[in-house]
Parts: structure tokens; sequence; C-alpha cells
């Protein structure tokens, strides 16, 4: 059995209504677990488990819909990054998973409601729930590295980040466990951080120093599992880590794996940003050439989807330094 990641809980409670000294002491909380290991358990979140149990079961419904009406909805644009993908889209056939991308502002790529009852209107009302969650993450953050509380508001103000439902279809285990394939391989996030809400099965796996040591995020009810992405490891020069995690066989007998389900929220800063990573001690070296937030997204959803960038946009503009 692969050991449990060392993730603290962290109850947000007294960030949502504290006084200023609570807020202080949830802040640094949070960001001794992002500069550590990268990730936070958070509870007392504010979004009921009932709330997050209807989501799934929606997802349910969605990813049960027949194969060929899913892909009437299909994602093909790196630009907007909204729609569905099929089992084997991304990672090139060796991720297996199929997932649908809600947008705040662009969502034509969606089901109606004579399509699929109440689908638009609950998918939109969970979205804002968690997009006021996310931005109060990052005020949280903006307050631990003094950077003014309103840091993350600037470059925020027409943030449109992914929500993903994300179906793990049920498949034989040496499907999952041959060479190379993984319900999803190995990888970072490429946004500022990602909210998860993730279902009882388990299988998540995290390596927060690249070591090649996984160990397992296990599922805990009622929270919000949250990692820091590369945008904030650049912006923070290193301070907060954005790490390496998998999706493998979840810990169950048999040779048959069960479905699973989870709910990825991706925030991603305003698209004309320039990331540049933040001077706070003299002398300090900055680790990274600055880059552009929108096309830095634009290129690593292409990349992602084995999609074409658009015309301009190169890996060369926007490489890590």
């Amino acid at each position: 059995m692969t050991q449990a990641a060392d993730i603290a809980v962290v109850s947000f409670e007294r960030f949502i209504n504290g006084d200023d000294a609570d807020k202080r002491a949830v802040a640094k909380e949070l960001y001794e677990a992002f500069s550590t290991v990268g990730w936070v358990y958070l509870k007392d979140h504010g979004i009921p488990q009932t709330r997050v149990e209807e989501i799934f079961e929606l997802a349910k419904r969605f990813f049960s819909l027949p194969i060929e009406k899913k892909l009437e909805w299909r994602l093909l644009n790196p630009e907007i990054n909204q729609g569905y993908t099929a089992d084997g889209t991304e990672g090139n056939g060796v991720d297996h998973k199929e997932c649908y991308e809600h947008r705040r502002f662009a969502n034509d790529s969606c089901p109606t409601e004579s399509e699929l009852q109440s689908f638009k209107s609950t998918i939109d009302d969970f979205y804002s729930q968690v997009l006021v969650l996310g931005l109060s993450v990052l005020k949280c953050l903006a307050i631990s590295l003094e950077l003014g509380d309103n840091f993350f508001d600037k470059i925020t103000t027409k943030a449109d980040p992914q929500l993903r439902l994300v179906h793990y279809p049920s498949v034989h285990r040496s499907v999952i466990e041959q060479p190379g394939h993984a319900r999803i391989r190995p990888h970072t996030d490429f946004g500022l951080c990602t909210l998860l809400f993730q279902d009882s099965v388990g299988g998540l796996e995290v390596d927060p120093f690249h070591t090649g040591d996984f160990k397992s995020a296990v599922p805990i009810p009622g929270t919000v599992l949250i990692n820091i992405a590369d945008l904030m490891q650049r912006l923070t020069n290193d301070r907060c880590r954005s790490t390496l995690h998998r999706v493998v066989s979840p810990n169950v007998e048999g040779d048959i794996l069960p479905a699973r389900y989870s709910i990825p929220f991706f925030i991603h800063p305003d698209p004309e940003v320039m990331i540049d990573p933040v001077i706070k001690e003299e002398g300090e070296v900055k680790n990274y050439e600055a880059i552009n937030a929108g096309e830095w997204r634009t290129w690593n959803t292409a990349m992602n989807y084995d999609l074409p960038a658009p015309v301009g946009l190169g890996k060369v503009s926007i490489a890590t330094a």
C-alpha cells in the first residue's frame, strides 16, 4: 500500500468569519503547506458536501450519454478550452479518462436545457461558488506573502478559470498498470492553483519533491484539496511549490478498477497579465523570465490536447527560464 502524503488539513472558517488576526493565522498555515509540499486539504470552506455530491451526480448523468452525443460538444479550440474530450484524447492515448470543461464566459460547447435538463444552470451556480472560494484562497496567500490583501484582485479582474468534470471509466487493472499508462500520468498544473473535489475511490498520488517518491493523497470527505500550479511558482520565485501528481490504480482488490470521478477547478490570471517573479529580498535573483499568462495557457492547452496553437504562438516565446 502506498504511504499517505503528509498534507496538512486546515480549517478555512477563521478566514471566512474571523478577525484580522484569525485571517493572518490561517494565511500562515496555508503558506506553510504551499511552500513545502505544495498541497493542503481545506475544510470548513463554505461549500456543503451535499452540493459537491450533487455535482458528482450531474457528472455521472453527462458521462453516461452516448459517445456520439458527447462528441457534439467536443473541445476544438485551445484558446477557449471548453467542451468535451473523449477517453484517450489527452496524453496521446495513455491517459485513461474523459472530461468536460466549463468556463466563466464562453460555454458554446455545453448541453442546452433541452439536451440535458438543469446541467448548465447547476454547473454555472457551482462554478460561482468555487470561484469565490478560490479567490479567497488567493487573497489568503497574498496576505501570507505580504503582497497586500488585494494583490491577486488586480490580476484576476477578468479571470476565466476552468471547471473540469473528470470521469475515469471502470477498466481492467492491466490497462492502467502497463508501462507508461495511468489514469493520469505525472504532471504539474500550469495555472495559479487548483481546487480539487474527489470522490471516495482514490488513486491520486503526489510527489512533492520530484524524486519519484509518490504518496497517496487520500480523499477526505468535506475537504477540497488545493495545490499550487506552475504560474504561482514562477510568480512567487519558487517560494510556493508546483509539484508532480498522477492518478493510478486505487487501493482496491480485484482486476476491474471501479469508475472514479473528480472535479478540479483551475484558476488562471487574466490573459493579458505578464507573470513576472516577485522579488522580496535585496539581492534576490529572478528564477524565471516574464511570460504572458494568456499565451502560456493557450500553448499548454494546445500541447495537452494535440491541437494546433494559434499562428505566431510558439514555445520559445513562453518557455521556462
